[in-house]
């Protein structure tokens, strides 16, 4: 520890260890003293006089990396918490990730392919939120890549992403990331757009399946001509992910796959179904990423939105506070859209190994014996809520199910399917297109949540407390606080109920830089104290609005919790 151990920085973060060191500064695990929860803290580090011009372009990388990194709501990106201002310069709070590293993980030798497939599915969610926000990341490598607890995968350091609208980050001959996963295209002087993150993966799938870089040399002359010119050689331990490695690395960044097929064909290798045959060699668009003049504005983390609300019965508008709640959740992202393989039955997986469970005919009458337990279809009354329906008597897996509310939007053709959550003591329901892409929690870990999207751009998640921390309506305010904490908001509250049990329906709009999303959930607390949260987030003003609102419709309709009172 150097003499900085023990400094309180912000007036609350107290510096304790430090757990790692790069070119723009240190990184400290912290204490934040203000709610008692361990962070990560990096701490600048600036070359030269302040007058130089090369501390101010690191100065101001700095502060594209706060502002980067806090753009990009995804399970797959770091959390930011705050940034404060220490000695004149930007300080990062995010959040901490105990782990290791993607590199050190490697430093014992090569990922099965499917492990390795896991693994660059969150970075590929990741780097569509960044994408969908005008983010290039331009530093996707191993050591940027950390593997935490419960099977999370988390990309970290923004601090060189392009953003549109901003200057370029590098000056003239100067290239900032680990040489050998910098796509051609920026070695050529043509920029950076998402397919060269795209190039980046393909490098760090290829070095997970094989255990070294394709363009390692023993030179940087040789290395940048190997980028340039040298085709790698036919990955032999990538099994299904072979020819998918091979069109990521292609020269042309016109002829690699998008996200959306990169998504696709790692999802369909990390749960052994077959690869999707589709067009993986679809042009990027990149019209939306562009080189402007310098912003020296300072980092903002949100702004005021239009109010919106559903209504429902006895309404109660709070206006949000203007401070994010100290415990406060980061929302979901919303990029771009990608295809979903057909539902197959799936054996459980192992615990860490990220699963999206598809359950059609038999399948799914036997995952829902549970130990004896009572399923309760479901109702709520005085919003306009349809009738219960026991588990035995919900419509099969495989025919379109639809309501009043749902026939009219855009998931009236939809197939809805049943997605048991035995560790959430629930059976969720949600259009078959809905992917289940993270979990998290556990007994000594709580909430216990399950995460689902279709597109990223609408996402579910249905979240457990074993003992509720609070009635209904004060996890609703709770949850109200940390949306104002992404910039002014407005919550209507509704008290109801569901199937008998106390629930609130909480309906917010927030704004982040200029980004409306509607969040809309339902917090119901059972006879024996659990207590349930359903989430839809979605962007506001768009159809996917109207889509996002049928999807929490049509799952408040059809979600079922167990019923432990009965004997």
């Amino acid at each position: 520890m150097s003499d900085d151990g023990g400094r309180l920085v912000g007036g609350r973060y107290r510096l304790t260890e430090r757990i790692g060191s790069g070119g723009m500064g240190t990184v400290w695990r912290a204490t934040d003293e203000l709610v008692g929860r361990d962070v990560a803290v990096k701490e600048p580090r600036l070359p030269g006089d302040p007058r130089d011009a090369a501390h101010q372009r690191a100065y101001h990388r700095l502060q594209r990396e706060a502002r980067a990194a806090a753009r990009v709501e995804h399970p797959g990106a770091v959390a930011i918490h705050d940034v404060v201002v220490e000695d004149g310069l930007p300080w990062i709070v995010m959040e901490l990730i105990r782990g290791e590293s993607l590199h050190e993980v490697l430093q014992r030798g090569a990922l099965p392919p499917t492990e390795s497939a896991r693994i660059g599915l969150s970075v590929v969610g990741a780097l569509k939120a960044a994408h969908a926000k005008g983010i290039v990341h331009r530093d996707v490598k191993p050591v940027n890549v950390l593997l935490g607890q419960h099977g999370r995968v988390v990309l970290t350091d923004f601090g060189i992403a392009h953003i549109q609208g901003e200057e370029s980050l590098t000056m003239s001959g100067e290239f900032v990331g680990s040489l050998e996963f910098i796509a051609p295209e920026r070695m050529s002087g043509r920029g950076a757009g998402p397919a060269a993150d795209m190039w980046s993966l393909g490098v760090c799938l290829y070095a997970a399946v094989e255990g070294w870089s394709p363009f390692r040399r023993t030179t940087l002359e040789s290395t940048l001509a190997a980028i340039l010119s040298a085709e790698p050689p036919e990955p032999e331990h990538a099994g299904p992910l072979g020819p998918l490695i091979v069109r990521l690395l292609a020269k042309d960044p016109d002829q690699r796959p998008d996200a959306d097929e990169v998504a696709a064909s790692l999802e369909a290798v990390a749960e052994g179904w077959p690869v999707p045959r589709g067009d993986l060699t679809a042009p990027q668009d990149v019209s939306s990423l562009r080189e402007f003049a310098d912003d020296s504005g300072t980092v903002r983390l949100g702004h005021a939105p239009a109010a919106s609300a559903e209504p429902g019965d006895d309404p109660v508008p709070v206006p949000a506070s203007d401070t994010a709640h100290p415990d406060a959740v980061r929302p979901e992202p919303k990029p771009s859209p990608k295809p979903s393989p057909e539902p197959e039955p799936e054996p459980e997986p192992p615990p860490r190994r990220r699963h999206a469970p598809r359950l059609v005919g038999g399948t799914l009458v036997g995952a829902l014996l549970l130990a004896g337990g009572v399923w309760l279809g479901t109702s709520l009354t005085g919003d306009g809520g349809g009738g219960g329906r026991a588990a035995g008597d919900r419509a099969p897996v495989n025919s379109s199910v639809t309501s009043p509310e749902t026939a009219a939007g855009p998931t009236a053709d939809e197939v809805w399917t049943a997605r048991p959550e035995k560790d959430l003591k629930a059976v969720l329901h949600l259009p078959r297109q809905f992917v289940r892409f993270h979990e998290q929690g556990g007994a000594d870990d709580q909430p216990r949540m399950a995460i689902f999207d279709n597109d990223e751009v609408v996402q579910v998640r249905l979240t457990l407390w074993d003992r509720a921390p609070s009635s209904p309506m004060a996890r609703a305010r709770h949850q109200g606080d940390t949306w104002a904490g992404y910039g002014e908001s407005r919550t209507q509250y509704t008290r109801t109920s569901f199937h008998g049990f106390e629930a609130v329906l909480a309906d917010t709009t927030y704004d982040t830089e200029g980004d409306l999303t509607r969040v809309m959930e339902l917090m119901i607390l059972t006879d024996d104290s659990l207590l349930y949260e359903l989430r839809v987030d979605m962007p506001k003003g768009t159809a996917d609005e109207k889509r996002g609102t049928a999807v929490f419709k049509g799952a408040r309709e059809r979600l079922e919790i167990e019923d432990r009172t009965t004997p």
